[in-house]
């Protein structure tokens, strides 16, 4: 009964902000790749690392595909949806976010329609997407199914990061979940039924469920298969793009395999190209990677794909994972060398109740499922380890993160679960390590501008 009633009264202080947050510093607790038998030695580039210069541009650049998470993560009463990431590389460079560096349009926040609009475009399938529901002969209709939006940082004469945003949440929202929950959420019309709920569990209905895990139920049915051609269709404009062909030149609204097409018959050089995922969007992406790499054609996105780094904030795999045991006569991921060999770097709180580190998620399946070479279940070798990460196509590498914040200062055995899951961007030390990586389980602090900037 007292811990039912610790619960109930953090959650009402978590809701109203009246809470008096106690500050935790950043603890990293190790750094794990699943290729190596030792622990604590995982090694990556970080984006400043990873831009690279090519010919006719004056700057190194690195170009950044952000896809994220379960409903509206972050507080949007304080401005607009993915702020907090942009915000977090611009408070590691000292750059003042004040006079305009970052501009919206996707995250809806408000701009000044009199400025230069923010360069973006909508991607769509070749027709509408219709889908049959819960009502005999009812059909729901997609047509545009994300909008990308481009943000340009320049960090200095030398540096500059090029983020395209992918934002699929509203698109989906109003026409495919607002007809089966919308009917039940804290806004309009459905005042009628959650109007006669407690207050805090209104709002705990609206943030974890309508809001939230209706999102990774509608991705695991018929719908996420047009969000992951959306997102396919969005690296291709971002690939056109990042090479010369900007959003005007392209359509306001383009179709995923037109644009894919114009993408795949065009001569392109572009600067490397990483990704940024939250929550849901880690399993979006890691499925349309893998599915790149193992589809037997070598397309834009598998350029954009080899010798990138994807940093996944709060990532979903293990548990979302669940979802494909019904795979049939998966297509093998095409070989790469440990040169190109994609990396994905799971940062993971602790605390966090929907992330699971991704390491021991690999060892767990190798020792849990049939396989024709299953052997030596009791001790995973260097052999067995470069197998899984050939199989898998990707370089595991986990942080092991504490961050989250007390939110009652004389309770230590509870954290703010809702930091734990999206706070990885307010986190100025984190950043650093996806800014500068790092170096057998350390992090690199050797000619990164933005550690220098620190002292």
């Amino acid at each position: 009964m007292i811990w039912r009633l610790v619960i109930l009264a953090w959650s009402a202080l978590w809701l109203t902000g009246c809470a008096t947050s106690s500050k935790v510093p950043l603890k990293v607790h190790h750094i794990n790749s699943l290729a190596s038998e030792d622990g604590n030695d995982g090694s990556f580039k970080g984006l400043e690392y990873l831009a690279d210069p090519i010919p006719g541009k004056l700057k190194n650049r690195v170009n950044i595909i952000y896809l994220h998470g379960i409903g509206w993560t972050e507080d949007r009463s304080k401005g607009q949806l993915a702020e907090d990431f942009l915000g977090g590389i611009a408070k590691a460079y000292k750059l003042d976010e004040s006079d305009g560096l970052i501009t919206t349009l996707c995250g809806e926040a408000p701009y000044d329609p009199a400025g230069k609009p923010t360069p973006h475009i909508y991607i769509k399938g070749d027709q509408p997407t219709y889908f049959d529901t819960a009502l005999p002969g009812s059909q729901l209709k997609l047509d545009e199914l994300v909008c990308m939006d481009k943000q340009t940082l320049a960090i200095d004469d030398n540096l500059e990061f090029v983020i395209y945003r992918v934002f699929w949440d509203n698109i989906f929202w109003d026409n495919i979940q607002f007809a089966h929950v919308g009917q039940d959420d804290n806004r309009g019309t459905s005042q009628d039924i959650a109007g006669l709920r407690r207050k805090y569990n209104g709002i705990l209905k609206d943030d974890l469920v309508n809001y939230g895990f209706s999102d990774a139920v509608m991705y695991l049915g018929p719908a996420g298969a047009e969000i992951r051609n959306a997102i396919r269709g969005a690296m291709c404009s971002a690939a056109l793009d990042a090479a010369g062909r900007d959003f005007a030149g392209q359509g306001s609204s383009v179709s995923y395999n037109a644009i894919c097409d114009t993408a795949s018959f065009s001569d392109l050089k572009t600067n490397q190209f990483a990704f940024v995922t939250e929550s849901l969007g880690s399993k979006i992406t890691f499925d349309v990677m893998q599915e790149a790499l193992s589809d037997g054609r070598q397309t834009v996105h598998d350029d954009m794909i080899l010798g990138s780094e994807t940093y996944m904030l709060a990532n979903q795999l293990a548990l979302l994972s669940l979802s494909d045991l019904d795979r049939k006569n998966t297509n093998p991921i095409a070989k790469i060398g440990p040169k190109d060999r994609p990396k994905i770097i799971a940062m993971s709180e602790l605390n966090d109740f929907l992330s699971y580190e991704l390491v021991p998620f690999y060892e767990q399946l190798w020792k849990r499922t049939i396989r024709p070479e299953q052997n030596n279940l009791a001790y995973i070798d260097s052999r067995i380890r470069e197998k899984m990460t050939e199989d898998i196509g990707f370089e595991m590498i986990d942080m092991r993160l504490e961050f989250a914040d007390k939110i009652i200062p004389m309770v230590n055995g509870f954290v703010d679960p809702k930091d734990a899951h999206s706070g990885h961007a307010g986190e100025k030390e984190l950043m650093l390590y996806l800014l500068c990586g790092a170096v057998d389980g350390q992090r690199n602090d050797k000619e990164c501008l933005a550690t220098e900037l620190q002292n």
